[in-house]
């Protein structure tokens, strides 16, 4: 937990390994993406408006890592490097183009964990994330590094090597720190 908890942050177990099944493996995008349609105010560009900086964004469901998937924010039809994706049809300024949890943030406005989720096609609030909910009277742990996020999880704002946590169910020790690489993609 946070600083100013209560809770001394040794007290936490560490994650465990990457969780099994569909929940755990969440596909990169829906129909709006595949369709290249405008989510918002953002709008999927070709070229690709270049990357500005990174975050990283790392999901934990009770206890297990969520594999956060390359190629959220990019329409298909998507070019593959491996696990990487290269390019596709075109990108939306909030996206990731490997499954690290690296997301990549282009663009001159400010955007959120909200957006990220909206892009993603993907369910996040209070309560739940990804379809898992949290256990009755509590609701999802957010973390901007090690600090407790007190509001809703959508408001995060992404910026500069934020790294970023959320936890639903079992609560495991926050990444302390991620190591970026030196510079964004063009």
């Amino acid at each position: 937990m946070g600083s100013g908890c209560g809770h001394s942050r040794t007290h936490l177990p560490e994650p465990l390994f990457f969780g099994h099944g569909p929940r755990y493996h969440p596909p990169a995008y829906g129909r709006a993406v595949a369709a290249a349609r405008q989510i918002g105010s953002l709008a999927c560009a070709n070229p690709p408006a270049r990357t500005r900086f990174l975050a990283h964004v790392e999901v934990i469901a009770n206890g297990r890592v969520v594999l956060m998937p390359s190629g959220i924010g990019i329409a298909p039809p998507q070019t593959r490097r491996g696990a990487y994706v290269v390019h596709g049809r075109c990108e939306y300024p909030v996206r990731t183009h490997e499954p690290t949890g690296l997301v990549e943030v282009a663009g001159n406005q400010p955007v959120t964990l909200g957006d990220l989720f909206r892009i993603w096609a993907q369910p996040l609030s209070r309560r739940g994330l990804l379809g898992f909910t949290a256990p009755r009277g509590t609701a999802i742990v957010a973390f901007a590094g090690t600090r407790r996020w007190q509001g809703d999880p959508r408001t995060i704002p992404l910026r500069e090597h934020t790294a970023l946590t959320l936890e639903v169910g079992r609560v495991v020790a926050p990444r302390r720190r991620y190591a970026f690489p030196p510079n964004p993609r063009p």
